[in-house]
């Protein structure tokens, strides 16, 4: 495929500091060229991409243009995508929802921001022309946005790029902070906790709106003489993962329902755990007692910091590797290109195919018992629930190459390849055929709620048709 990809003139891509948008932008456009797409990467022109740069700025003009923000976005858009027709793209993904265009262009918009500023105007950009298509950021997300009235096609998870996120199962005694001086982002939750625990805390903050600085100085200063806290400013990406590793564990005391949160999947693949408030899309990033805690008052997050050792390194790392790699979020955005060029106005995705009636064993089930289960209902295989949480598969097969084994415990498959209810069959189809395997369980966050055969995805095929 050709796509245009529409960043903004703020920050370069990737961003030398702060800058969680760019970051994804630029993940996104090398992974795509690395899977043999051709991009078209409009941005500063101090970015650095494997794509083909066409400078919208020569270099990177910052945040604060009080005033003249809009008109400069809507001017870059304009240029981007009568550029990007031009030269014959066959989808423009935009970063930006600054632009709606009558050329003959299909374009896939990315919702990088709450639903407060952006709900009203995807609906508005959804009835325009029928040619505006969006991608969330996660569940929680596309929930807040609602989804009448607005083109989704796909959620897709950010991502980090594990080979360049050093790791480290060696801990220091300090909690750790980043993000801006935003009210929203619970500065002084922070401050708290470290007050509480009596433990150091290391803060990153970039402050440099006039509401930042008063945030700051009136609510968040007051507190910081009462612990011991080392502010640190806007640190560049080798200073934040240094920090992040050596992190005995980092706070993310957002208080509003932010939509995805960079920062918690950055801090897990160092193998540092995260405490979160239970806000936003923490609950899908975080999983709680695993990766981290989630909390719903200070109390809770206080109390969290004395079982931080019960979370692995390692095991945050191997979260990060099967939920939020750079290889999984590109896969998610190639599945919406396609949705939206073959001109399916709603995909039919994993819920719709699934069997929902599961037939399950647990853990204990004797030989005898799983093959009469297997026997009666006609089926090849079946998931393994312990307490109503997916713990493994066990199959026909698994009978065969394990004669000795008396319970399923003993022969089932733990490492589950699992789908999410949401994703697109095509994503279903390439993963059964990448892991060759003949069924996948779907989940709804944390639970299963049904599974796909190779012969629902047949089914699917025809339903497209």
């Amino acid at each position: 495929m050709k796509i245009g990809m529409i960043a903004g003139p703020w920050l370069p891509v990737p961003p030398t500091a702060y800058g969680g948008a760019e970051l994804v932008v630029s993940q996104l456009a090398d992974g795509l060229v690395d899977r043999g797409h051709e991009v078209i990467l409009f941005a500063s022109g101090d970015s650095k991409t494997k794509a083909e740069l066409v400078p919208i700025v020569p270099r990177h003009i910052g945040q604060d243009w009080p005033g003249y923000g809009q008109p400069f976005q809507n001017s870059f858009s304009e240029f981007s995508y009568v550029r990007s027709f031009l030269d014959k793209v066959d989808i423009i993904h935009d970063h930006t929802m600054h632009h709606n265009t009558w050329l003959p262009v299909k374009a896939i918009y990315t919702l990088h921001g709450p639903a407060e500023w952006g709900a009203e105007l995807a609906r508005r950009m959804s009835a325009f022309g029928q040619q505006n298509y969006f991608v969330a950021i996660s569940e929680t997300q596309r929930r807040f946005y609602g989804e009448e009235g607005i083109n989704f096609v796909h959620t897709v998870y950010n991502a980090v790029d594990l080979k360049q996120v050093p790791f480290s199962d060696k801990k220091e005694d300090y909690l750790f902070f980043i993000g801006r001086a935003n009210r929203e982002k619970g500065l002084d939750l922070a401050v708290r906790v470290a007050i509480e625990t009596k433990r150091k805390l290391i803060m990153a903050i970039k402050m440099t709106e006039a509401h930042e600085k008063e945030y700051f100085r009136e609510v968040v200063k007051p507190l910081i003489s009462k612990a011991d806290v080392e502010i640190k400013g806007d640190i560049t990406v080798e200073e934040k993962y240094n920090l992040y590793k050596n992190a005995y564990a980092t706070l993310f005391t957002s208080q509003w329902e932010e939509p995805f949160g960079l920062v918690m999947i950055e801090s897990m693949a160092t193998g540092t755990p995260v405490i979160a408030l239970q806000r936003g899309a923490a609950v899908e990033v975080v999983e709680n007692g695993v990766t981290g805690f989630l909390g719903d008052t200070l109390e809770d997050l206080i109390a969290a910091v004395g079982h931080i050792p019960d979370i692995k390194p390692e095991t945050c790392r191997q979260h990060v590797e099967k939920k939020f790699s750079v290889e999984k979020m590109v896969e998610g955005y190639e599945e919406a290109y396609k949705q939206v060029l073959y001109g399916i106005k709603r995909a039919i995705v994993a819920r719709d195919v699934m069997t929902a009636s599961v037939v399950a064993v647990n853990p204990d089930t004797t030989r005898e018992e799983l093959i009469k289960v297997l026997s009666t209902h006609n089926i090849s295989g079946m998931p393994v629930l312990e307490n109503g949480k997916l713990v493994g598969i066990v199959t026909e097969d698994d009978i065969l190459s394990k004669p000795t084994a008396e319970r399923v415990k003993n022969m089932m498959t733990r490492n589950v390849v699992t789908v999410n209810e949401r994703d697109s069959v095509y994503r279903v189809a390439s993963i059964v055929i990448r892991n060759r395997i003949k069924r996948v369980p779907v989940m709804s966050d944390s639970l299963i709620v049904g599974i796909i055969s190779r012969h629902d995805l047949v089914r699917a095929l025809a339903l497209e048709k």
